[in-house]
């Protein structure tokens, strides 16, 4: 996790004392930075998280009281009233999120350990923004497939009322979450822009839903008068997706299962952290990873993210910027340690049988004129080998952990020894159990090598 930008940020607190009671101000000055919603201090994005753990409990009671009483400063973060509006400054130790710390937040926080139903509470959501929902979240609309990935991971299926066309109507993708699609779901249309109609004579609880830049930014207000809430969470946004997993999970009350999950992924992510702790960004390899070897990619569109989880230095961290880029600055400028590019095929994706599926990977990778391999092979990573390709299945997602885990293995041999194998046929057992691990076997991830032997 990445705290520096939360250290970074000067926010003046005021103590006040009023009769007995103590209230901590916030002061709206200072850095306007707002965090990546996977870069929080705190990774469970609940206003109330006071000691900034993954955990709502009698610790956070202790935390308020501690601030209150002067003994401790909470820690501040930046983030957004509305979308694309004004900036402010708050600490999760202001549960309801006004401004300031005091009593009330103090008793919210204690409803919350004892689980109040009804409850109003605020979460930080994917595009930074001060996001509320009536706890619990009971019953959901769904929208993209990573959404549709996390209920099964906290394993709330059965939770859901209303599906997208990109499962119902049978979809794209269908046959990854079919469990979705049964006689008590009905289908709403474009996940980007719902058919709100459907929903208005049985309305769900709650949708969940992704980044205002992509989906239906008016969402709230349009649904807000049949009592639904609106879920945003970074589900693929930022490409580690602890953080929203665990959320979710405190929020629909299916904390168990999310954190089994964390589990999964921390043993990865963790991992890496601490033993890189110490190599700095300009000694660690830079690493060129796009779609198709023609375009820098940025933040949230979760490609570039995964560089920098698997300790890797992207583009950007090199003076680029996103865009499209010439193939030959490329070659001679930029002249990457290790390139990386993506298909649309496999685990989570495209799918038939495994060779067909392979063919048509190894088509696409070597036959498409300037992109993927044509755009990279007259690069010194390329002579050298070091081109890896990876699946969106498990690079963009709450599988990415496992794409992470191999990125690592090539960029730091002689550091890392993830057993990749292994934690992909946990997940699909986990997760989609009517596959195996063995309908994928070679095709999610595998290097320039193993790319040649398939030609």
């Amino acid at each position: 996790m990445d705290n520096k930008i939360i250290g970074a940020i000067a926010v003046v607190a005021i103590l006040i004392a009023a009769g007995a009671a103590a209230v901590v101000l916030i002061k709206d000055d200072g850095d306007d930075n707002v965090a990546d919603s996977n870069s929080m201090v705190g990774r469970l994005t609940v206003f109330g998280n006071a000691n900034n753990d993954d955990y709502i409990n009698s610790d956070d009671v202790d935390e308020v009281k501690a601030i209150l009483a002067g003994e401790k400063e909470p820690v501040y973060f930046s983030c957004y009233k509305e979308y694309k509006g004004s900036v402010a400054k708050r600490s999760f130790a202001d549960a309801n999120a006004d401004g300031t710390i005091d009593e009330t937040d103090l008793q919210l926080i204690q409803d919350m350990v004892d689980r109040k139903e009804g409850m109003k509470i605020y979460f930080y959501d994917v595009d930074g923004v001060i996001s509320s929902c009536t706890y619990p979240l009971t019953t959901a609309a769904v929208g993209y497939k990573s959404n549709y990935e996390s209920l099964k991971i906290i394993g709330a299926v059965d939770t859901v009322k209303y599906i997208c066309n990109q499962v119902g109507d049978n979809g794209a993708y269908h046959k990854w979450y079919a469990d979705f699609d049964n006689d008590n779901t009905e289908c709403f249309g474009s996940r980007f822009t719902p058919d709100y109609e459907v929903m208005k004579d049985d309305s769900p609880s709650y949708i969940l839903s992704g980044t205002r830049a992509w989906f239906d930014s008016n969402m709230e207000s349009t649904v807000a008068p049949l009592g639904c809430d609106v879920v945003r969470l970074p589900f693929w946004e930022d490409n580690q997706t602890v953080p929203a997993i665990i959320t979710l999970g405190y929020l629909t009350g299916h904390e168990d299962n999310a954190y089994a999950y964390a589990e999964k992924a921390d043993a990865v992510y963790k991992t890496i952290e601490n033993e890189l702790s110490g190599v700095e960004l300009k000694d660690r390899p830079l690493v060129f990873a796009s779609y198709n070897g023609t375009s820098i990619s940025t933040m949230h569109n979760g490609i570039q993210e995964l560089v920098t989880l698997a300790g890797g230095r992207t583009p950007i961290d090199a003076g680029y910027t996103s865009g499209s880029i010439d193939l030959e600055e490329v070659a001679d400028n930029m002249n990457p340690d290790w390139i990386v590019l993506d298909t649309y095929f496999g685990f989570l994706e495209t799918y038939t049988t495994l060779e067909e599926t392979k063919n048509k990977e190894v088509d696409q990778l070597t036959n498409t004129d300037n992109k993927y391999v044509q755009a990279i092979d007259h690069t010194q990573a390329y002579k050298n080998g070091n081109v890896l390709f990876l699946t969106q299945g498990v690079y963009m997602g709450p599988a990415s952990y496992i794409s992470c885990a191999y990125l690592a293995n090539h960029l730091y041999p002689d550091r890392f020894s993830f057993d990749v194998d292994a934690m992909f046929a946990d997940y699909v057992s986990s997760y989609h159990s009517d596959y195996s691990a063995s309908d994928f076997a070679g095709i999610e991830y595998f290097d320039l090598e193993t790319l040649k032997t398939y030609l």
